[in-house]
């Protein structure tokens, strides 16, 4: 009686395509094959994966099924490992701040690995961390950075700079850059435009005169004409 009674709820349960039957169990212990096909992996990873520890063995040694399927599933949802030099440059870290989060337990390393970690333990770390703000260099009150001061002379930044670094314009140098008055910033691009404006007076160019010479000519019997020369100078 108890037996039918199970045959008929069993009957009355989907499907699973993974096991090829209904589920009996929410968490059911499968083959090595069906492991494979979960992780997109052949037969022989998963089998080192069990034998590193990625994949904890359940069962006798020589039983059939021997993972769980929801160990197999969070084995997926980690991801490949990567390295920690990957992992550092993921949490804005050195690879020796990196070292100390493994050191604490706060990273586990992939067992079976010495310097490989999963994804899924860098997202949940990254979302401890604080944002880190970005300090902006500050210099005197009031003053101007070298992109807003090289924008009002027309000028490159590079050149700026070295008119600063030659004092050839009023320049501070705070917090490893320069900075500048912009009142001086503006009476330097005053006298820059004055005397792009002003009018240079140029020499007016030399006009050879005309020089009237008497030809003899005999056949002009004695008669003076006028011949034009340009005479050198």
């Amino acid at each position: 009686m108890v037996a039918e009674q199970q045959k008929h709820d069993g009957d009355d349960l989907p499907i699973d395509p993974l096991l090829g039957q209904p589920r009996m169990v929410d968490d059911p212990r499968i083959t090595v094959a069906q492991a494979a096909a979960v992780l997109n992996k052949t037969p022989t990873q998963v089998r080192r994966y069990i034998t590193m520890g990625r994949l904890p063995r359940h069962g006798p040694p020589n039983n059939f099924r021997p993972v769980l399927l929801s160990d197999v599933e969070a084995l997926r949802d980690k991801g490949e490992p990567i390295s920690l030099k990957v992992a550092a440059r993921k949490l804005g870290r050195s690879i020796a701040a990196t070292l100390e989060l493994v050191a604490d337990g706060e990273l586990p390393l992939v067992p079976g690995t010495k310097t490989m970690v999963y994804p899924a333990d860098i997202a949940a770390i990254r979302k401890t961390l604080t944002p880190r703000r970005i300090r902006q260099p500050q210099g005197p009150d009031g003053y101007i950075d070298t992109k807003h001061a090289a924008e009002r002379l027309g000028l490159t930044g590079p050149y700026v700079t070295q008119l600063a670094a030659e004092e050839k314009i009023k320049a501070v140098f705070q917090d490893g850059q320069w900075w500048y008055d912009p009142g001086h910033i503006e009476m330097v691009r005053r006298a820059r435009r004055a005397r792009r404006e002003r009018a240079i007076p140029r020499r007016p160019g030399r006009r050879h005169p005309t020089i009237y010479t008497t030809d003899i000519n005999p056949a002009s019997e004695g008669r003076s004409c006028a011949n034009t020369y340009n005479r050198p100078d």
